[in-house]
């Protein structure tokens, strides 16, 4: 019996080793792979949920890819009657029947150099262009809105004729001028006022740089004879041209608007494979014909990625040029230096140089008004304003430059002294350029003093200023 017990407590030992020794390794053994095997199916878990998020990603980018961005361009407003398609039709007849002619075309280019003609030139100068003349002239007094298709195909004739018929009117007034017949002079440049704002009213940004030429080209005979312009009818009209010019004068945003619409056109055109990249940098190439697939899909994601930085830029451009002229930062007038963009960079354009302008020809024609009349007060009362405010003008007084009245001086001996202070924002005496425009020196005139023959030739930075200019 001991013996037995002795074997049975070993036994009973020996199990009791295999229990506590053996068996706990081996639950161990099995509690690891459980573990592992858990482990594996939450990897594959976050695998499988990760593929699905990069899957959902990859089928969104590719639906983003192939889904065209909506492009909304507002449709232009035409009145009846609209001047600016028989503008377009008179001014198709003009290219063919003059540019062919080679004898006025002579004729022009004397005009344009500042040539005498013989009486003979200038009687068939008269003769080819009074048609034009007498057409225009009706036409500026109805309702005019650009009319023409937003594309790059876009051509415009018009603009050319236009110009000729303000050189044309041009040197009519100076005729009229030097014959101080002042009234139908002002007549003329009204006339060329109101087509300046028909040429640019609806349109994108060349149309308001052509208005500009036509302004510049009116105002330049009246300016050169300021100083003799004493006519109590003559001066009521200049003073009513420039307060006519303040009501209708159609401001850089609204063109730089349109610019906008012009862009968004453009890139409709690409997504429609109407035009390629390439028409881009070449407007005289034909209008596109297909389009391969690849190329679509690649527009579609030039557009797209593009319209984002474009929507900003020009929003902010436009923004900009609300502004009074003194407050605009040419920054944010000039988009094209902030363009990341390629597509951007063969659109977008710059507008500092047109705000500028803008800014030179509301100084100018203000400048002209003022002293129209000043000299209108001094019929009226025998003496010149103690100021500009007793004028009465409202934001005529105001110098576009500063922001503040143009500097204005009244002496019984001289008579008086009217300017702005110009581009450099700086009062240099009245002291200003025979360019008659903006400089980074001097002040502006209303008066455009010409340039001496002995200084022709001389660089403008090296011509001398012209001393302040006193009217009577």
């Amino acid at each position: 019996m001991p013996a037995r017990i002795v074997i049975c407590s070993s036994v009973l030992h020996t199990g009791h080793f295999i229990a506590g020794e053996v068996y706990p390794e081996r639950r161990a053994g099995i509690a690891s792979v459980v573990v592992n095997r858990a482990s594996m199916r939450k990897w594959l878990i976050g695998c499988g949920v990760l593929f699905g998020v990069v899957l959902v990603l990859c089928i969104g980018v590719l639906v983003w890819a192939f889904t065209p961005p909506k492009i909304e361009i507002p449709p232009r407003q035409l009145p009846p009657n609209n001047a600016y398609d028989e503008y377009r039709a008179m001014a198709e007849e003009m290219k063919q029947r003059l540019d062919a002619d080679t004898r006025f075309k002579q004729i022009e280019s004397a005009i344009r150099g500042g040539q005498p003609l013989s009486a003979a030139d200038r009687a068939y100068y008269l003769q080819r262009m009074e048609p034009y003349l007498r057409r225009y002239e009706l036409l500026t007094l109805r309702p005019c809105v650009v009319s023409v298709e937003r594309s790059v195909h876009a051509r415009f004739p018009e603009f050319a004729q236009m110009r000729r018929i303000a050189w044309t009117e041009a040197y009519l007034m100076r005729e009229e001028l030097r014959q101080k017949r002042y009234r139908a002079a002002v007549a003329r440049a009204d006339r060329l006022s109101r087509l300046a704002e028909q040429a640019r009213n609806g349109g994108s940004l060349i149309h308001y740089l052509v208005g500009l030429a036509i302004h510049s080209i009116a105002l330049q005979p009246i300016r050169e004879e300021l100083p003799r312009i004493q006519d109590r009818a003559a001066l009521e009209a200049l003073l009513k041209l420039a307060r006519d010019y303040e009501k209708r004068r159609i401001p850089l945003w609204k063109c730089l608007q349109e610019e906008y619409y012009f862009i968004l056109s453009v890139y409709q055109e690409l997504l429609d494979g109407r035009i390629s990249i390439d028409q881009l940098t070449d407007s005289g190439s034909t209008p596109q014909t297909s389009t391969s697939r690849g190329n679509m899909l690649l527009y579609q994601l030039l557009v797209k990625t593009a319209l984002p930085e474009l929507n900003r830029l020009m929003t902010q451009a436009i923004e900009e040029s609300k502004l009074p002229f003194h407050q605009r930062r040419p920054e944010t007038m000039d988009p094209e230096k902030s363009v990341r963009h390629l597509l951007n960079a063969l659109t977008i354009p710059t507008a500092f140089a047109a705000s500028k302008r803008e800014t030179t020809e509301v100084t100018l024609m203000r400048l002209v008004g003022c002293t129209a009349a000043i000299r209108l007060h001094k019929l009226r009362t025998g003496k010149y304003p103690a100021s500009l405010e007793a004028l009465q003008l409202g934001e005529m007084i105001i110098d576009p430059f500063s922001g503040k009245p143009f500097v204005y001086k009244a002496d019984p001996r001289f008579g008086f002294l009217l300017y702005s202070v110009s581009e450099n924002r700086v009062d240099d005496g009245g002291q200003s350029t025979y360019s008659g425009v903006p400089e980074a020196r001097g002040d502006l005139s209303p008066v455009a003093v010409r340039l001496p023959d002995h200084l022709k030739g001389v660089r403008r930075e090296q011509q001398p200023l012209v001393a302040p200019i006193w009217l009577r």
